[in-house]
């Protein structure tokens, strides 16, 4: 049974592997186009952003690791999509983009882009530090860096709370008359639920570092971990929401959340306001970095024989600092749509997780498919890369693809049917039985 303080320390590891820069910048913008319907839209956003990466956790401990959740997929298949996985979450998206962000928030004011080499490998080794010893994640993450981020985090809300900034700003855009549906849109679009299968291999490891063999021990101290991070990233999204709502004194019309975030730290706390951000830019990628790192060398060290743990958390960071440096934008034109395309299908496992022994082998590789089709035609519609024409008849012939979602209905019936033949052919009488 494991103490409070390490629960304690495993739901801050688990909120904190979460907690990147796009997390920290999207809800200020949020609130700042919601204005007086920002609890709406975020309503919407938790929903979604919260909802969906809090649930895959919740499947991942129903079936007892996130490995679990491709067993019944061909195990060729099955590899493909976790390489997949591990390479657009870890070296080729969202580790270069951490670090380039983190530089952007923190000394890019000061030295431009003369000093991105530098702070690259500083940023570079310090994940490693971090990574390189897994079975110090919880103490490395969850009693270090985390509390550390919390405290910077809670100043800024405590300061949003205490000296409003001003009225709230006026809705436009979707968020006059659709914030809800609006909000639920953008969680979606955070795409943390394909972070979670993938966080999902961490968490267990961490657990089971603990002295915790058991497997319904495993899952339960999973369940808490995301029940932790749920309640922790909801008061973070509210809260930089909120100071986006309320962001009209500042005077400036906004494009984005990172400069509502300098702003509001620069009218409160001056000078030292942009050290504050800069530090908690820092901190939230590299917690990031640090997981998805983690996550991805887990894997390759326990599915590849001649692959070591160690070598695969150096050889993630340097192409990632490589391409940080060298082809971020250009490579992010290629990884965005894999991104956007395996998101649908990590959903589609996590919901068959359950229901899958009541569905034959062929049904679940078609709903995979399926998923991974239509999650296709989103990917095409969210990047603007769909034809005119096919997107307009699309807009009004294809359910919720407006919402960027056309895959759910197709996947939801395909699963449904799959359900339904097996207990057709369950139920099928056999010859000695006729006769």
């Amino acid at each position: 049974m494991l103490s409070a303080r390490n629960i304690a320390a495993l739901g801050f590891m688990t909120f904190a592997m979460y907690l990147g820069a796009g997390n920290l910048i999207f809800p200020p913008f949020l609130g700042y186009q919601a204005g007086e319907h920002f609890l709406s839209g975020m309503s919407g956003f938790l929903l979604t952003g919260v909802g969906l990466p809090a649930l895959a956790l919740v499947m991942v401990a129903i079936v007892n690791g996130s490995d679990k959740l491709t067993v019944a997929l061909p195990k060729p298949l099955a590899t493909s999509f976790w390489v997949l996985v591990f390479i657009v979450i870890g070296p080729a998206f969202v580790i270069p983009r951490a670090i380039t962000v983190a530089y952007q928030f923190s000394f890019a004011p000061s030295f431009g882009e003369t000093a991105l080499v530098p702070f690259t490998a500083a940023f570079c080794v310090a994940t490693i530090m971090f990574a390189i010893y897994p079975g110090k994640l919880i103490d490395n993450l969850g009693k270090i860096l985390t509390p550390a981020l919390m405290a910077i985090l809670v100043i800024m809300s405590v300061t949003a709370l205490v000296y409003p900034a001003g009225d709230l700003t006026t809705a436009s855009g979707p968020y006059i008359n659709g914030a809800f549906a609006e909000g639920l849109t953008q969680g979606y679009m955070t795409m943390d639920a394909l972070g979670s299968i993938g966080f999902g291999w961490i968490i267990f490891r961490a657990i089971r570092s603990m002295g915790v063999e058991c497997p319904k021990a495993t899952a339960k101290y999973t369940l808490i971990a995301a029940l932790m991070y749920a309640v922790a990233m909801a008061f973070v999204y509210i809260s930089l929401s909120y100071i986006g709502s309320t962001s009209s004194y500042l005077g400036s019309e906004f494009t984005n959340g990172g400069d509502i975030l300098t702003a509001f730290t620069f009218a409160h706390f001056g000078a030292f306001g942009s050290v504050l951000l800069g530090a908690v830019m820092v901190l939230a990628c590299l917690t990031t970095a640090i997981g998805v790192t983690t996550a991805g060398s887990e894997f390759y060290d326990n599915t590849f024989s001649k692959l070591n743990y160690k070598a695969c958390v150096i050889a993630t960071m340097a192409l990632a600092g490589f391409i940080a440096n060298i082809g971020l934008e250009q490579l992010l034109a290629i990884t965005l749509p894999a991104v956007v395309i395996l998101h649908p299908v990590a959903i589609a496992l996590m919901l068959m997780a359950p229901v899958r022994h009541k569905m034959s082998q062929v049904m679940v590789v078609t709903t995979a498919l399926t998923a991974l089709l239509f999650g296709g035609v989103d990917a095409l519609h969210i990047l603007g890369y769909m034809p005119e024409t096919i997107d307009l008849w699309l807009n009004q012939n294809m359910p919720l693809y407006s919402y960027f979602a056309s895959w759910i209905i197709p996947t939801f019936s395909i699963i449904l049917m799959g359900m339904i033949m097996n207990r057709l052919a369950s139920n099928q009488p056999t010859f000695a039985t006729k006769s």
